[in-house]
């Protein structure tokens, strides 16, 4: 769940610090007064791309970060494999979000205190939070989004992906029997061809690295006449008769050995002497051996430049690098073993297609089967969930059928279908609110309000799948992981529906931490918490505030709901019944 929300510089959420708890929590304000910027806030903790316009003019950063209590072990997983966790961490932990966008667009995102990048965020952001609002609600509508909730309503999200993989694996082995297959028209003049530059490769031998060595031979040899010239000086600085250092000291042992027959402390200076000549005549001893082995060697010079030339010349045809030369020469090497067998390569490559061919079929139709039988089951959640929301007698079905597609190669029975990444499927919505009413295409049918109630509904029924299979699996072992966050959600709906979406937002709270934006008092009364958002103008400049209101505060915003600017003690009175009844009525979980 998340535990605290704090917003700095986000328009005229100029600093905002939220503590949250489980259970359901309402915003309530007027129109304009901030709402929708906290839900902002929310979208980019959940991943959604940065707004450098939402920065607060004068600043130079917006800064939003929201601490989540989570025991999700797939979320530990997550960060574990991106660094940011240790490895095999499990159990209840915290885990910080912070998204920085600067005035100049430059976004940024921590987690737990350390730079991470979006993917990380994208991959354990929906476990959670899970943000519903109209533009969420039209999504039910894309044709992607039925397959999408089935799957994890039956949790079939592995069997999907392994799907989608083998999909890519069939398509990629058809690609190489296509290419080889190709080959055949133009093979004999393909094969010289080939042959040519493999043969020019081979004769070259190149061998990674070898550049390197080579350089610095070269600079070596390039070098021989002047470190000649100076380890000559060298010696003689050390040796020569005139002015060699060795001379001159040998020089100084005389005198100081003469001095120690009158002066006893002299003495050591002899010592100091010797041990200096012995250290100088080693290095001259060892200068000079090097100056005898230095041998100058013009025709291995010459070699070495006229192999750098040609290794340069294999890297302009053929790759930047001796690397890539060597890539080159093995991936033709395989195309020249195709062309040479032409018959036996297409052979392989059909073979190869076939078996990606029949193990994608086989999970295809394995994942079809699972999505046909829990596609009733869905429906009947979503229906009983509808019925909370004042759908008393709709009809809400999922189908799962095939696209028929004569020269499809994959058979379902006996039939040819359509097949892609996906799947065989064609999974849609169908949804009847009156009774008597055939079902139709959800697209269709349903109001605004309606989508917003039918997105609740799903979003329950999935929750309380989810919930009861995880418990199962006793994975869940603490408190709410997710936070639902409801952003007009009761828009377009009144009086009765509104109080029945109060409570069915009341009973989701049971199970997971729910925020809602609304402008019902049937629905502010259904919170267990209340935060008001309002605007306020101090020294020239307007900012926004979030309150939390206490018992008083709570009568006071759903009268200001009910009654509008002229609050009456009426309107008071209708508030605390409002609160009563949940109180009263509202059962947990």
């Amino acid at each position: 769940m998340l535990s605290a929300l704090r917003v700095r510089d986000l328009a005229v959420l100029e600093d905002v610090d939220v503590a949250l708890d489980t259970g359901l929590t309402v915003l309530t304000g007027e129109t304009g007064a901030g709402k929708s910027l906290v839900v902002d806030a929310l979208s980019l903790l959940s991943g959604e791309r940065s707004d450098a316009t939402l920065v607060r003019g004068g600043a130079e950063r917006l800064v939003v970060e929201g601490s989540f209590e989570t025991d999700d072990a797939a979320v530990a997983a997550a960060l574990a494999a991106a660094g940011l966790r240790e490895a095999g961490a499990h159990g209840p932990s915290e885990v910080v979000v912070r998204r920085e966008v600067s005035s100049a667009g430059k976004g940024r995102l921590f987690i737990d205190g350390s730079p991470a990048a979006l993917r990380t965020l994208a991959e354990v952001a929906p476990r959670l939070l899970v943000l519903y609002g109209q533009a969420e609600a039209r999504e039910l509508l894309d044709p992607a989004a039925p397959r999408e909730l089935l799957d994890r309503f039956a949790a079939l999200g592995d069997a999907a992906a392994e799907v989608e993989r083998l999909h890519a694996e069939y398509r990629a082995r058809e690609a190489d029997r296509g290419r080889i297959a190709a080959l055949g028209k133009d093979g004999p003049a393909r094969l010289e061809v080939l042959e040519f530059r493999i043969a020019e490769i081979d004769r070259a031998a190149p061998a990674a690295g070898e550049e390197d060595s080579l350089g610095r031979e070269k600079a070596a040899l390039s070098t021989v006449e002047k470190r000649g010239r100076l380890l000559a000086d060298a010696v003689s600085a050390l040796e020569s008769d005139e002015a060699g250092a060795l001379p001159a000291l040998t020089a100084l042992r005389r005198t100081l050995v003469a001095l120690a027959e009158v002066d006893a402390g002299a003495g050591e200076r002899v010592a100091a002497v010797d041990d200096l000549i012995e250290r100088l005549s080693d290095l001259a001893a060892s200068t000079s051996r090097d100056l005898e082995r230095l041998e100058a060697d013009p025709a291995r010079l010459a070699e070495v430049v006229e192999r750098l030339a040609l290794l340069a010349k294999l890297k302009r045809k053929y790759g930047g690098s001796l690397e890539e030369v060597l890539a080159y020469r093995e991936a033709i090497g395989r195309e020249r073993d195709e062309l040479a067998d032409l018959e036996g390569a297409l052979r392989k490559a059909a073979k190869a297609s076939d078996e990606a061919f029949a193990a994608y079929r086989a999970a295809a139709l394995d994942l079809s089967a699972a999505r046909a039988a829990a596609a009733p089951r869905l429906g009947k959640a979503v229906e009983k969930q509808l019925a909370d929301l004042a759908f008393l007698s709709s009809s809400f079905r999922v189908e799962v059928t095939r696209k028929g597609s004569p020269d499809s190669p994959l058979l379902a029975g006996e039939e040819p279908v359509a097949f892609g990444p996906h799947g065989i499927d064609v999974v849609s919505l169908t949804f009847a609110p009156n009774p008597g009413e055939p079902p139709r295409p959800l697209a269709k049918i349903a109001s605004g309000g309606e989508l917003s109630r039918v997105q609740l509904a799903v979003a329950a029924a999935l929750a309380q799948t989810e919930s009861a299979r995880e418990a199962k699996r006793g994975s869940r072992r603490g408190g709410p992981v997710r936070t639902f966050v409801f952003d007009e959600v009761d828009a377009g709906v009144s009086g009765a529906t509104a109080e029945a979406v109060g409570r069915k937002l009341r009973a989701l709270a049971a199970r997971e931490q729910v925020l809602v934006v609304t402008h019902l008092p049937q629905v502010a009364a259904a919170g267990e918490r209340h935060l008001s958002v309002k605007k306020v103008v101090a020294d020239g400049r307007t900012r926004t505030v979030v309150t939390d209101l206490d018992e008083k505060g709570r009568v006071e915003a759903i009268a200001a709901l009910l009654a509008g600017a002229s609050l009456t003690e009426a309107a008071r009175k209708q508030a605390r019944q409002l609160l009563a009844a949940f109180e009263a009525a509202q059962p947990r979980g």
